[in-house]
């Protein structure tokens, strides 16, 4: 009796299993020749079949294509042609085309759990959605199923192709039960970040009531910073749905919302976003107390810096107490030696916090040296004092605008390793950086949210971090790093501390074992050839190795813990903007004031008038004018203290009545008039 909710009984059969003594059906593997079928012939690599057993029904993926006809050896064919090529020999030969399939599962026909019985001789079929979703181990997970990537079979359903959703296990995938993702490909033709962006997505959309956030690092331009945007063009908004247009993006494709809608996802971009920058080189205040609530967004080292775009912007910016304990990786190996490490640990114990108070206590030494007639001072001699006021003097430079000269008062503003909020997308902009100030900040956050995750600070219940570049980080060897050993430890046990892993890197043979055998599920995309030849690829077979030398844009091979065997998928584009276009479109023309209002505008929610009235309203107004107001009045209204900016810039401009300039609110503190408050 044929189990008829597997197989595609509809599309006919598609070959027929085929056994030898060179090659057996087992339980975990069998070969089939193809029909010659209109079905048959979309038999392809991926594609995922079903054949039967005494009692139970196979699933399996196909592999290994091989076609083969009865001739010994190359040189039958040449002399039956008399080696001319044109020559028709008295009669084709036969020829029949064999595929490897590898056994996913095999359910019982009695429904009561899973065979080992290998398949016997007999015909093969299409494997229908249901076989699929069974194979793959959906009706064992224990969490939420999770869609990752869409698989496409080469039977019809409805007229199109069969597609099934590669579901993954929510508990495997974040934990408790295993945990952690690993992305693997070459730069630029594998879309890891793209996938990591899509994935998140997916989990923000099916996570039921879990509150799960994301921290990830942007390294490369501007492809993380507009998160918030829609990859779609608005359609209540024509003048933007114009600029979407002018930058070339066109939104989705028919193809690629119809992936969305059979993967069950909204196309909607991420809400909640945070964006944290250094300050850019020579924006430091000078000043012996630096108020992070005062810096405008103008003055940080990102690309998101558009008035009214950067509302979701804030400053990483740290004094010298925060750096002392990476002074290991900010100063030279060679230099750091024993003699400066022990000033450097005098300066922690003195509890020395800003630039102003190292110069001071080296100022206080040499004063007292002098005195004294001393070549040394509190156990430290001269030489090293003075190896550390030089060493130290080109520390902001070498900082690249991480560090500033006074103490950093955050106040209420939101600070990098802050508790998660619900669906929060909380990225760290360290594209513009490289080198020393990039790797201090990764290994900086890393390690102060594991130990938040280790007190149970989070505030949410899945924490996820994306670290581009993992093979940088948590590179393979003995090498030891305070960044690499954090890496280790959450791919370890963040899972049972709330916190997943999401790595990429372009050699996953040169990321530490451990982080990756630690990680239950993995991603491929294309490969390069010196890669492919690691032992880290041994396990699977010689056709998907080929397969993953030329794998297209968004098609990868996906391995998880409840899958026997890895299976190829595809998955649309991320349903936000990334890189270039969210410049090209949010992005102010240089010199352009009235669009810089008009941008500040829609990014506080607050429609703008056309940009012709604007310019009549901002005329004579210098350009530094125009950008202060606007920082100031988006500080304003990020505080809730007006709902009306464009009459609060008018009025600051004496283009209102009613308000003269010197009469402004922000001369009085700040804060909006009363009469401002509260309007639509």
């Amino acid at each position: 009796m044929l189990h008829r909710e597997f197989l595609d009984l509809d599309a006919g059969p598609v070959g027929r299993v085929v056994t030898s003594e060179e090659y057996p059906a087992t339980a975990h593997e069998f070969y089939f020749w193809t029909a010659e079928s209109e079905a048959a012939r979309k038999l392809d690599i991926g594609h995922i079949v079903a054949a039967e057993s005494e009692d139970a029904t196979a699933v399996a993926v196909l592999d290994d294509p091989r076609r083969y006809s009865d001739l010994a050896s190359f040189l039958d064919d040449f002399y039956a042609r008399d080696g001319d090529a044109a020559l028709e020999a008295l009669s084709e030969r036969v020829e029949i085309l064999v595929f490897r399939a590898r056994v996913l599962a095999t359910r019982h026909r009695s429904g009561h759990g899973k065979s080992r019985r290998p398949v016997r001789s007999g015909p093969v079929y299409f494997a229908t959605r249901s076989a699929i979703e069974f194979a793959l181990g959906r009706e064992d997970f224990s969490g939420t199923p999770i869609p990752m990537l869409l698989h496409e079979n080469g039977n019809q359903a409805g007229g199109a192709p069969q597609r099934t959703p590669l579901y993954v296990d929510e508990d495997y995938l974040l934990g408790p039960e295993a945990g952690h993702m690993n992305i693997t490909g070459m730069s630029g033709l594998s879309t890891k970040t793209s996938h990591a962006l899509f994935t998140i997505a997916s989990i923000f959309q099916n996570a039921g009531k879990k509150k799960v956030a994301a921290l990830m690092f942007n390294v490369k331009g501007a492809d993380l910073l507009f998160l918030d945007k829609p990859v779609e063009p608005p359609a209540d908004d024509p003048a933007l749905a114009a600029r979407y247009e002018e930058a070339g993006v066109r939104g989705l494709s028919d193809e690629e919302r119809r992936m969305y809608e059979d993967l069950g996802l909204r196309v909607e971009p991420f809400e909640n976003l945070k964006i944290f920058a250094p300050l850019r080189p020579g924006m430091d205040p000078k000043e012996r107390e630096v108020r992070v609530s005062e810096i405008s967004p103008r003055r940080l080292n990102t690309l998101r810096n558009t008035p009214g775009e950067s509302l979701c912007v804030y400053p990483i910016v740290w004094e010298l107490g925060d750096v002392l304990p990476y002074a290991g990786y900010v100063f030279d190996p060679a230099d750091y030696d024993d003699k400066f490490r022990g000033f450097v640990e005098y300066l922690r114990s003195q509890r020395v916090r800003t630039m102003s108070e190292l110069f001071d206590e080296i100022d206080r030494a040499q004063e007292e040296m002098a005195e004294k007639e001393a070549t040394g001072w509190r156990g430290h001699h001269t030489a090293t004092i003075a190896k550390a006021y030089n060493r130290f003097s080109n520390l902001p430079s070498k900082c690249a605008g991480l560090l500033v000269h006074g103490r950093v008062e955050y106040g209420d503003a939101p600070r990098v390793d802050d508790p998660f909020e619900d669906r929060e997308m909380r990225v760290v902009d360290i594209s513009r950086l490289s080198g020393v100030p990039q790797d201090l900040i990764v290994t900086s956050v890393i390690r102060s949210i594991w130990e938040k995750a280790e007190k149970g600070e989070l505030n949410v219940d899945k924490l996820i971090i994306f670290v581009d570049e993992l093979n940088k980080y948590a590179p393979s060897g003995a090498k030891s790093s305070s960044l690499k050993d954090t890496l280790v430890d959450i791919s370890a046990r963040g899972r049972h501390l709330r916190l997943t892993l999401f790595g990429a890197q372009q050699f996953r043979s040169k990321v530490d074992e451990e982080v990756i055998g630690n990680a239950a599920t993995s991603l491929y995309g294309r490969i390069g050839d010196e890669e492919i030849t690691n032992a880290s690829y041994r396990s699977f077979s010689q056709t998907t190795r080929d397969e993953l030398l030329q794998l297209e844009k968004g098609r990868l091979l996906l391995r998880h813990a409840h899958y026997a065997v890895p299976v190829f998928g595809r998955f649309p584009r991320p349903p936000v903007l990334m890189g270039k276009q969210g410049t090209d479109i949010f992005g102010t023309k240089s010199g352009d004031l009235a669009e810089a209002v008009q941008s500040t505008l829609r990014g506080l929610n607050h429609r703008p008038p056309p940009l012709p009235k604007i310019r009549e309203d901002i005329a004579g107004a210098s350009e530094e004018q125009i950008l202060e107001l606007l920082d100031k009045i988006s500080a304003v209204c990020r505080n809730g203290g007006t709902r009306d900016p464009y009459r609060m810039l008018k009025r600051e401009l004496g283009r209102e009545s009613g308000f003269g300039f010197g009469d402004s609110p922000f001369r009085r503190g700040f804060g909006p008039p009363e009469d401002d408050r509260g309007r639509g």
